[in-house]
């Protein structure tokens, strides 16, 4: 059994966010496949405990790990500028980890890059197969949040790391020896020069199992609309207050009746600014089980204005039939058609009235659930991921 080593910014466990939703799933395949080694940064302080558990999920040959946790704050973007590297970068740099890995990289004749910041601990002398697993075209994410950034400073700021990341991404790409992205990740990153055989599709997928539930009845549901996402994560709390702000009154207003609930880890801080822009919001926080709420909401929103990539949350969506309205961004990479597998709308206008439409309209309403959910069983699936990462590994 060959050797490999799985190089990876945080503990891919527990799996209940996107990105390490897809790092588990990969480990568990890999694991299964090969000798692997798993090299990890700590960022949690109960990472320990989680990797203990971990290790009673999956075999491993081998961990390796190194607690790191530098934040992101004025000081530290001086220092990133100062080692001309991007700031995500710098935050994830730990000299006493690149030295674990110099020492051991020799040992295995591949390493899986999870996420491209921790390319920086390939050693340079490191004659084995190297492959990319590209979570998003990372300066995309950026580009687009200073686009929907109003203060000019920030902006700049903004501009100024995208760029950076984008030159380090594309540096990246051109060295290894394969890239696994998602479709629009790679053409971003091709109009930057990237060769475009240097790619494998990739996907951002959720649970399967939501594909084997038994369909939803739009006569169980009720008025009522559904938000799933990671809070903390930027892309996630700008869409939702966009929502809240341009979408919801207009939603209100036509039907008074709806209720708007939104699932994830919350603060106190964070859900006092949510309720002070719509005072009705239902709370509940983290949910273990989302078929607990998918069972009597009729329609799911994504409201994400940047960000890259796959985006989980929609996919779970469209794995349960859960009709979905989200925007172009949440959309990518899917090869949706607006209309037929969910609504795709850019402006609150145009939004509000697609989950208008089908709050009320029934036909509408079967029409996307059944639609998305074949469309997804089709063309969506883990085990063309699992293939597709072999080919990578193996040439």
């Amino acid at each position: 059994m060959k050797k490999l080593l799985f190089l990876t910014p945080q503990l891919p466990y527990p799996p209940i966010s996107g990105g390490v939703i897809k790092s588990f799933k990969l480990v568990e395949f890999l694991s299964s496949e090969y000798q692997l080694t798993l090299a990890c940064l700590l960022k949690s302080t109960t990472d320990e405990n989680n990797l203990v558990t971990l290790e009673k999920v999956v075999s491993l040959d081998t961990v390796v790990t190194q607690s790191l946790n530098i934040a992101r704050t004025p000081i530290n973007f001086i220092k990133s500028c100062l080692a001309t590297i991007p700031l995500t970068i710098y935050r994830n740099r730990s000299a006493e980890f690149k030295a674990k890995i110099s020492a051991i990289a020799d040992d295995y004749e591949m390493i899986l890059v999870d996420h491209y910041l921790m390319s920086q601990y390939i050693p340079a002398n490191y004659q084995g197969r190297v492959v990319v697993h590209q979570h998003n075209a990372e300066f995309v994410i950026w580009s687009r949040m200073a686009e929907q950034t109003a203060g000019l400073l920030k902006k700049c700021l903004l501009r100024f790391e995208a760029a950076r990341i984008r030159r380090f991404e594309v540096a990246m790409c051109r060295q290894v020896d394969r890239v696994l992205a998602a479709p629009n990740d790679q053409a971003a990153l091709a109009a930057y020069g990237v060769p475009i055989d240097k790619f494998v599709d990739t996907y951002h997928l959720g649970d399967e199992e939501n594909l084997t539930l038994p369909a939803l009845q739009f006569s169980q549901t009720g008025m009522n609309i559904l938000f799933v996402g990671t809070l903390s994560w930027e892309a996630n709390l700008d869409g939702l207050i966009w929502f809240l702000s341009d979408v919801w009154p207009q939603i209100k207003q036509a039907c008074p009746e709806a209720r708007f609930t939104i699932v994830g880890k919350l603060t106190e801080g964070l859900s006092q600014k949510l309720l002070a822009l719509a005072p009705e919001l239902n709370l509940p926080g983290f949910v273990d089980n989302l078929e607990t709420v998918y069972q009597n909401h009729r329609v799911f929103v994504a409201p994400l204005r940047f960000g890259s990539g796959i985006k989980v949350k929609v996919v779970n969506g469209l794995y349960r039939g859960m009709p979905t309205v989200t925007t172009s961004v949440g959309a990518e990479g899917l090869k949706l058609t607006n209309g037929e597998h969910l609504c795709i709308a850019d402006d609150g206008l145009a939004f509000a009235d697609s989950v208008v439409s089908l709050l009320n309209n029934e036909t509408l309403w079967q029409q996307l659930s059944e639609q998305s959910r074949t469309h997804m069983q089709q063309h969506f699936s883990w085990r063309v991921v699992f293939d597709n990462v072999q080919r990578s590994l193996l040439g």
